[in-house]
């Protein structure tokens, strides 16, 4: 949907025409089931009667949610697991309509890429005087400590609709697992697809407050400011109690034993945000990231000590070199570190790889892999032009049944003797989940953790 499009009106958004669409467009393919159990292919044979019983209830007033599936992701051994919230179908359709409703609605609050962020941050670095820091600082449990009632009081303001505001609070009290009670008291639910821009609904006023004072940046619950040395302990003095008083928020305290949330650092030595070592000097994939991309070269390699084949090895390690375009969009480790000043990374891990193959006696295979220097160039100078890096919508039936083939080991008869929609079903779910895995390990980048 694009966002130049004209608004749509509420009703609009959950006609039953709207609904089927987003079935349709970005539903039908999930591998997800909420606490019901009812996946995307049993729902699917009710489709028609399930969008009008949605449509009716919402535009009615009397739609409610059922409780969600709880999703816990481990982050580190020394951290608490992540809470995610799984919706059911049902759910998922009506919340995906709530979202387009609020995106349609509070355009200026929709989640931008993290590269818009760096890219900016990166610019104040480069105009930083020597006696500038960078002061970081990072909310703690964002999403679970947004307050209802303020997150409410500020849809009003904006001028919400009000039978939208109701749907959003039904949304945020709606318990996750059995653990929690009728109602959930506090927090937005992370993994729903309105989390986000409820996110930055609620710290727009903050935002604009503080980036009219300072040089002030935020993603999520990262925020990186770009002060005087002096008055640094000040501004992250101010800004922790403007987030107590008027957010009920809290951030990480100053502590320089412990920087990894909270950190003052000179411009000139740098600090971590979003993936990067940023400075004064220019930008660099931060350690911990680059080290995690070393992991995953050899753990793709490694899967030759199993019943993984040469080919499958291959095209997957190739997949993560170069990343992909898919469903018109570019994913993959370099397209997210794209905006690196350090091109002696991408060779070095080419120099990786190299050696890797060698380990596993390919050396003879060398020729056949992919660049990460050369996919970094592509990506800087020539991303609409280029064929080094796949791109999944414009593969042809040849092309699929080639993929199909070396990744599922599907023989090309076999392939060709089935109907094109079979063999696009095949092609379009390998591929959904082979970004998938690229897209959780790219985000992963993003986090401070180990």
């Amino acid at each position: 949907m694009s966002q130049d499009d004209h608004p749509l009106t509420f009703e609009q958004v959950f006609s039953e025409a709207h609904l089927r669409s987003i079935f349709d467009d970005r539903l039908k393919d999930a591998k997800f089931t909420g606490l019901d159990g009812i996946s995307v292919s049993s729902f699917k044979q009710n489709i028609d009667a399930e969008v009008t019983l949605i449509s009716r209830k919402i535009l009615g007033g009397t739609f409610e949610f059922t409780r969600f599936r709880e999703k816990l992701i481990l982050k580190t051994a020394r951290k608490p697991p992540r809470q995610i919230s799984i919706p059911t179908i049902r759910d998922a359709i009506a919340l995906r309509a709530l979202c387009d409703h609020l995106t349609f609605q509070f355009h200026e609050c929709r989640m931008r890429p993290p590269h818009d962020c760096t890219k900016r941050v990166a610019q104040a670095a480069k105009e930083a005087t020597a006696s500038d820091s960078f002061l970081r600082m990072d909310v703690v449990n964002f999403y679970p400590s947004v307050d209802h009632d303020i997150l409410v009081n500020q849809l009003r303001d904006k001028g919400a609709d009000s039978r939208a505001i109701s749907l959003i609070e039904k949304a945020i009290k709606n318990p996750t697992g059995f653990d929690e009670g009728d109602k959930s008291e506090i927090g937005v639910p992370q993994g729903l697809s309105i989390s986000n821009i409820l996110s930055m609904l609620y710290l727009e006023a903050f935002d604009q407050h503080f980036a009219q004072k300072y040089r002030y940046f935020r993603y999520v619950d990262d925020l990186l400011l770009v002060v005087g040395q002096e008055a640094a302990v000040g501004i992250h003095d101010e800004i922790a109690s403007h987030m107590r008083t008027e957010l009920r928020l809290t951030t990480h305290e100053l502590d320089p034993k412990k920087p990894d949330k909270t950190a003052i650092t000179p411009v000139k030595v740098g600090t971590e945000y979003l993936g990067y070592h940023i400075s004064s000097g220019g930008l660099r994939i931060r350690e911990r990231s680059y080290k995690k991309m070393f992991r995953a070269v050899v753990g793709c390699l490694r899967a030759l000590k199993g019943t993984a084949q040469v080919e499958q090895v291959l095209w997957r390690l190739n997949l993560i070199i170069t990343g992909c375009r898919v469903e018109e969009r570019s994913v993959g480790w370099v397209f997210f570190f794209r905006q690196s000043t350090d091109v002696g990374q991408f060779h070095r891990m080419d120099a990786f790889v190299r050696k890797q193959l060698i380990l596993y006696g390919l050396k003879d295979q060398i020729s056949r892999v992919k660049r990460f220097a050369k996919t970094y160039h592509e990506t800087r100078f020539n991303r609409d032009g280029t064929t080094y890096i796949p791109d999944f919508d414009n593969f042809s039936l040849a092309d699929m049944m080639k993929a199909i083939h070396l990744v599922k080991g599907i023989s090309l008869e076999k392939l060709g003797s089935m109907d094109r929609s079979e063999v696009e079903d095949i092609y379009w779910k390998m591929v959904k989940r082979e970004v998938a895995k690229l897209e959780r390990e790219t985000m992963d980048f993003l986090t401070y953790g180990s």
